[in-house]
């Protein structure tokens, strides 16, 4: 059974600067590109010179208000992405990142979390 924070074999062939094209491509679906921006953040979480610029686009304004499936954003799957990577950096840049957002986001991401089965709080 796979679980939501598992690698998308889909993106195994592409590096950083094409996932990002994928996130930032309007004409890709919605659910795509949250799918690439986890994998973004999954693959910040072992490679420093990207976890700031992952950040970035998660605080983005534009991927906060992009909804996948129900109330989950963009950035948020990216944020799950860093979780998912499960370097101490990366899961710290978490913790902050989530902590910017209003409280239905928090909410909403905690229990995105725990049905990954990853303790949060």
């Amino acid at each position: 059974m796979s679980n939501l924070l598992d690698a998308d074999p889909e993106f195994d062939g592409l590096d950083p600067g094409d996932l990002r094209a994928l996130v930032s491509h309007n004409n890709e679906s919605v659910l795509r590109r949250g799918r690439a921006m986890m994998e973004l953040g999954r693959r910040a979480s072992a490679d420093v010179s990207l976890l700031s610029e992952v950040a970035d686009m998660i605080r983005s304004p534009e991927y906060r208000q992009l909804r996948t499936v129900g109330t989950t954003s963009v950035a948020q799957l990216g944020t799950a992405g860093l979780v998912a990577g499960g370097s101490e950096r990366a899961v710290a840049l978490a913790r902050n990142l989530a902590s910017e957002w209003d409280a239905g986001e928090q909410s909403d991401f905690a229990w995105l979390m725990r049905t990954s089965g990853v303790a949060w709080s």
